[in-house]
């Protein structure tokens, strides 16, 4: 993801002294879910190509502060292309999830924004795929956030586990998904990124929310929406 996430990532690793090991708790693939999963690759099959986005409507796409409540203020942050991979493939998609490049993807702008004092980091970015490549990556990670429950994966150079929960994300666009990835640091003390991927047509909105405090989560819900509700007004421009 962007640096200040990054950044972030990398003081957690310091404070943290502890050595994470991987604790993975996905569950185990059953008839059911791969016949779920060929229905869906037949009808992926059978959907038309969508047409990509164009630059003028991703634009259109990423929130300003005029789209947030009181209080939120851009914040400028340099692009990185950091690669993330989990030591068990049902997590990949959450990994990948971390990255500010997605394979295959045209990548739209991205607007980094910082509320609550300075404390809480929002970033908003739209992205637009070939083909049925958008359906593919939203569906991975709706897939991933119902079976990973944390994988193991080096941040900074450094060994770090990390604990995925499905969150309830505002419904947007077509297919929507939300999860928190989070990392433990000892005792009452975390570092969480709150995601929301959103697909509409071939493209797709991508949010992460970082609350400073436990109590600003409340804010996801209502911030992911307000994310959601600008991309998709945009893609069907």
């Amino acid at each position: 993801m962007r640096t200040h996430i990054r950044r972030g990532i990398a003081v957690a690793l310091t404070v943290s002294a502890l050595t994470f090991t991987a604790a993975c708790g996905g569950s185990s693939d059953k008839g059911g879910d791969s016949a779920a999963k060929g229905k869906d690759k037949e009808t992926a099959k059978e959907a038309p190509a969508a047409t990509p986005l164009t630059a003028e409507q991703m634009k259109a796409g990423v929130l300003a502060v005029a789209d947030l409540p009181k209080g939120w203020v851009v914040a400028k942050n340099p692009i990185t292309a950091t690669t993330y991979k989990a030591d068990k493939p049902e997590c990949q998609p959450i990994a990948t999830l971390l990255q500010n490049k997605i394979d295959g993807a045209t990548m739209g702008p991205t607007q980094d924004f910082t509320g609550g004092n300075g404390l809480n980091q929002l970033t908003h970015q739209v992205m637009t795929f070939p083909g049925t490549g958008a359906t593919d990556f939203v569906t991975s990670i709706g897939t991933a956030a119902d079976k990973c429950t944390g994988f193991k994966a080096t941040m900074e150079g450094v060994p770090a586990q990390l604990k995925v929960e499905k969150l309830e994300a505002p419904k947007a666009g077509e297919e929507s998904h939300g999860v928190r990835v989070s990392m433990d640091l000892g005792g009452a003390m975390e570092y969480a990124l709150h995601f929301a991927v959103a697909r509409q047509g071939s493209g797709v909105s991508r949010v992460v929310f970082v609350p400073g405090a436990p109590a600003a989560a409340k804010d996801y819900a209502d911030l992911a929406k307000r994310a959601g509700d600008k991309f998709v007004k945009a893609a069907q421009s």
